[in-house]
């Protein structure tokens, strides 16, 4: 339960093959003022998913919901109290609110009590740190209706939603962490997209073990950039699409250059120990 009660309530099933249907649908007959269903072919990714059901909502504040975690009770109230104060002082702006997370297993057992110190994230990131990594956990987010605004439809080949949110929000207006926890984050064997360690030999062996998927997600970083400039190049200042631009390049210069360039605009990943494995694998 929510302290905060004006909630209304927007599903996408996105083709569940299990009885979701006849639950969503249970639910909607009882709530029918607070819970709607929509329906469509399956989109085929999460991230498309979520894009629809952004589409779809119209109210001044969005947040987003995954599967099986758990909101604690403040959650939307601290969220939005966080929002107000924001947008009191900057009047029309986008605004993104993220916050912190307890990491927890399956059954609900806490794992780590932040998931900014588990995955030894950064709280708050420059662009050119976003570009290569991304911070914020959509789950916790609540955007208003300035970002989603300026945002129109998340694209095919942003690399998730949460991730080209935080980008556009921090290009064009405000993005604001939250310290707090404010949900438990499940992670079990099935998670798709989730947390693991980021500090050890576990994390080391992990990414030599995976080579070719790390390339590949940096590959996907450029792909995204990229996309940002079609998306917003006139609306860019010149500091932004310059960064933007460099970024772009970094796939085509020499191990010396790449260097020289992740180190002088600061498209750095939180951790040194992730720095080193930008200069060998970027």
């Amino acid at each position: 339960m929510q302290t905060f009660k004006d909630i209304k309530i927007i599903i996408s099933d996105d083709g569940s093959t299990d009885n979701s249907p006849k639950i969503i649908k249970a639910y909607c007959d009882k709530y029918p003022d607070k819970i709607y269903c929509i329906s469509g072919a399956p989109t085929g990714s999460a991230k498309q998913n979520f894009a629809r059901l952004l589409q779809q909502s119209d109210d001044d504040y969005i947040m987003f919901c995954d599967q099986d975690d758990v909101w604690l009770p403040q959650k939307v109230e601290r969220t939005i109290e966080a929002m107000k104060q924001i947008e009191a002082k900057n009047k029309n702006t986008p605004v993104l609110v993220h916050t912190d997370l307890k990491v927890v297993n399956e059954n609900l057992d806490v794992i780590s009590n932040s998931f900014f110190d588990f995955q030894k994230l950064s709280y708050n990131m420059t662009l050119p740190q976003l570009l290569v990594q991304n911070n914020v956990t959509g789950c916790t987010i609540m955007i208003n209706r300035a970002l989603k605004e300026i945002c129109g439809s998340i694209p095919k080949d942003c690399i998730m939603h949460d991730w080209w949110l935080a980008v556009v929000a921090t290009l064009f207006g405000k993005v604001h962490c939250l310290v707090a926890p404010t949900m438990l984050y499940r992670q079990h064997s099935g998670n798709q997209v989730g947390a693991k360690a980021a500090y050890g030999f576990s994390f080391i062996k992990r990414k030599l073990l995976t080579l070719s998927k790390v390339r590949k997600d940096y590959n996907a970083t450029y792909i995204q950039a990229k996309s940002l400039l079609e998306h917003y190049g006139e609306k860019l200042n010149l500091e932004q699409r310059n960064i933007i631009e460099k970024y772009c390049e970094i796939p085509k210069m020499c191990k010396f250059k790449k260097i020289k360039t992740i180190e002088r605009y600061g498209f750095k990943k939180c951790t040194r120990l992730r720095v080193i494995g930008q200069y060998f694998l970027m």
